[in-house]
């Protein structure tokens, strides 16, 4: 399955909605790949990481929220 950017900002929508945060994704493949930041971009809250790593690390956020629910 190739991870898409829809793939991976469909996640961020639901965890930002869910923690009413504001974090972004960049990507910069020279870089090493994707990056999840918070505050315009000055915290940094997982490094750069392939698409995949960065769509198993989200969902393991949105899990964790679903728990928290529950």
């Amino acid at each position: 399955m190739v991870i898409s950017k829809r793939h991976l900002e469909s996640r961020l929508h639901t965890i930002n909605r869910e923690c009413k945060q504001d974090y972004d994704l960049n990507y910069a493949s020279c870089y090493g790949g994707w990056q999840l930041t918070a505050n315009n971009g000055s915290t940094v809250i997982c490094h750069r990481v392939p698409a995949r790593q960065m769509l198993s690390f989200l969902d393991g956020i949105i899990l964790g929220i679903t728990d928290l629910k529950n």
